[in-house]
């Protein structure tokens, strides 16, 4: 065979498998993961992730028992007492709480930048005292600004989050109390991004939509905006997308994580 035209074969069959690879999405692909381990295919940025067995599956679990147990009594009787005066939905006054205010996320390593696309996951709730949160991380910047959009168990919603400036603030709520997920099954979310479209759905059903770019409303009482969620004041608002992605987190919540897709737009 002519050497110049099987490496012109060999050069065509990479750039044709990686044109499938693309179409087919990048998949975390968790069956060398060991059981008991960090994953290798995720990288932990903060919180406690490891391999879990869930029947035939391995699965990503984040575990955020190290975090329960790291609070302080003090800041166990400010959650007790906001479940009193506020039932569940007690997330603004967590967030205050500087002991309550941690997000533990996992980014992807096989990809890194994503903009247009899907991206998709399964996620199981397993506990969590403080909250049960489960979510897709996307748009991650270097200087660590972030959004993410997560369901969560303790208050059935689904809601889209920005991260600026170390601090977290939500941008557009689903519904509330209308996401009454069964625990002991798995439910798939799907994030699609098409320029500065965002559009999630849960188990086939559209949760939420939004546009980034998006000027902000008044705040409290027709208070003016919080400047940090005008996007000309925040990167991670103003489109396109272009960041890592990975699974997302709150505080004590015990979620498993399985077949995470990342699959670019054509």
């Amino acid at each position: 065979m002519n050497r110049r035209v099987g490496i012109g074969t060999i050069a065509l069959a990479a750039g044709l498998a990686t044109m499938v690879a693309r179409a087919q999405g990048v998949q975390a692909d968790l069956n060398k993961e060991v059981v008991g381990n960090t994953p290798v295919v995720f990288e932990p940025m903060m919180g406690t992730w490891v391999v879990a067995q869930d029947g035939a599956d391995k699965v990503i679990k984040v575990d955020g028992a190290a975090y329960k147990a790291a609070q302080t009594g003090a800041g166990r009787a400010l959650l007790e007492n906001a479940r009193k005066f506020y039932g569940t939905s007690n997330e603004e006054l967590m967030d205050n709480a500087k002991q309550f205010a941690v997000f533990p996320i996992a980014v992807l390593k096989t990809v890194d930048s994503f903009s247009d696309g899907k991206v998709s996951m399964k996620f199981k709730t397993i506990a969590g005292d403080a909250d049960r949160a489960s979510g897709i991380l996307f748009n991650v910047k270097p200087n660590g600004d972030w959004l993410t959009i997560r369901y969560n168990d303790t208050e059935h919603n689904i809601v889209l989050w920005e991260f600026h400036n170390g601090i977290r603030r939500s941008v557009r709520r689903g519904r509330e109390g209308e996401w009454m997920l069964d625990r002991a099954a798995w439910h798939e979310m799907v994030l699609t991004i098409n320029g500065a479209q965002l559009r999630t759905e849960v188990d086939g059903k559209l949760a939420l939509e939004y546009t980034l770019g998006t000027e902000p409303g008044p705040g409290r009482n027709g208070a003016p905006p919080n400047p940090d969620l005008i996007p000309a004041n925040n990167s991670v608002l103003r489109p396109p997308v272009a960041g890592k992605v990975g699974l997302w987190s709150k505080s004590d919540s015990v979620s498993y994580f399985k077949d995470f897709v990342v699959t670019p737009a054509k």
